[in-house]
């Protein structure tokens, strides 16, 4: 079902929002403050309800469009519930399978990413076509007969869409994207235009955490003044959200501190804004992505099997092509290689330290109540998915 969602009002309606709650030191809130516990973070019970209830029943993304750019391209990538490798089809579609040769279970592809006319395991040189059809069965005069139609790649749902690869990590489900984001947040995306952007050099990290702190970590504008004084901190305003929730997904909008010289004059969206504000958007059930004016950024959180104390993290900056940017090849690289070295710097040296000693704390066996507050909306509006996700229900 499309909508015709009136972008330019919402963003016009956001900025004055965000220019009021600069002017008293407000934000958007929640409707009051709510308790949790660190068993949240560390019980390998729940932990379980989340590979499955979340991970193998919606859709998630797992790479842009143009890491998988020609027909025989691929990834492999660790999700929860199984080791994937997508790949790009001759016909220009992209299919997903479990990685695993129908032989012995031999890890088909060890490769990150590559280009391969034929998956050849290791083991006893099983091959495998790109569209996981079983190819080739060495000495099949000995082994024995058997249907080979019903021996090919194990496929996994994937859907492209909005310049995203997009999966569900279960064999048995079906996958509909637009339907899972909804007309407002399909549209919103729609309107990005991610699909003309590159993907420049994804960084994945592996990290002792939960990938719930993670993901609340990235959507968190409560911290910014106090964890990132002399980086993000100096650029970035904190404590100041408006928001639109759609359910499932929500847009945010929060803003640069060149913002500031619109405080108290009429003003409306246009372009020139983006320079002094940032677009955000919670695709649940784990990516957090900020549209700045140059570029995109997204973050994907997903946990390692179900292991309550080991995510993965992936990170990517989408950006203009050499062409669309109209930069000079030279100039485009230094660009894009020394954002990501303040991205990288920032998270190693202030995001993960805190992030990684609060899974460490959590362990604790008196940890203690904890409270999450009435201007934490974004973190409020997580919670409320992942507990509908895994109860089926707001509340835990």
């Amino acid at each position: 079902m499309s909508v015709d969602l009136d972008l330019q009002g919402i963003r016009d309606q956001a900025l004055r929002n965000l220019l009021n709650h600069l002017n008293d030191s407000v934000t958007d809130q929640w409707n009051e403050i709510a308790p949790f516990e660190a068993t949240d973070y560390t019980d390998p019970a729940r932990a379980e309800l989340e590979r499955d209830k979340i991970f193998g029943e919606v859709p998630f993304i797992v790479a842009h469009t143009s890491e998988l750019a020609g027909k025989n391209d691929f990834i492999s990538v660790e999700l929860p519930r199984n080791k994937v490798v997508v790949v790009r089809q001759k016909d220009g579609s992209v299919k997903a399978f479990v990685n695993a040769c129908r032989h012995r279970g031999a890890q088909l592809v060890s490769e990150e990413s590559g280009k391969c006319r034929i998956f050849s395991c290791v083991y006893h040189r099983w091959s495998y076509d790109p569209n996981g059809e079983l190819r080739t069965v060495t000495l099949d005069t000995t082994f024995g007969d058997f249907d080979r139609s019903k021996f090919g790649l194990v496929e996994i749902p994937v859907e492209e869409r909005h310049g995203f690869i997009w999966v569900i990590d279960n064999a048995q489900r079906e996958i509909d994207v637009a339907a899972w984001l909804g007309p407002e947040m399909d549209a919103i995306l729609a309107d990005f235009n991610v699909e003309k952007l590159v993907s420049i050099d994804p960084h994945t990290y592996r990290r002792p955490t939960n990938w719930k702190i993670l993901q609340d970590g990235f959507l968190d504008n409560y911290h910014v003044k106090y964890a990132h004084p002399n980086t993000a901190g100096k650029m970035l305003h904190t404590n100041a959200v408006t928001l639109q929730d759609y359910g499932r997904h929500f847009w945010f909008l929060t803003g640069r501190k060149s913002v500031d010289q619109f405080i108290g004059h009429d003003v409306t969206w246009d372009e020139s804004m983006e320079k002094h504000t940032i677009e955000s958007c919670y695709l649940a059930p784990n990516t957090m992505l900020l549209k700045h004016a140059t570029h995109i950024e997204i973050l994907t959180f997903r946990p390692v099997e179900a292991n309550p104390n080991e995510s993965i993290m992936q990170m990517r900056i989408l950006a203009p092509t050499v062409e669309d940017s109209g930069l000079a090849q030279e100039h485009w690289e230094k660009r894009w290689k020394k954002n990501w070295n303040f991205l990288v710097s920032i998270l190693h040296d202030e995001d993960f330290p805190i992030l990684d000693g609060s899974q460490r704390v959590l362990s604790s066996m008196d940890a203690g109540t904890m409270l999450l507050g009435r201007n934490e909306l974004s973190s409020h509006l997580f919670r409320r998915e992942v507990d509908r996700l895994i109860y089926g229900t707001s509340e835990a």
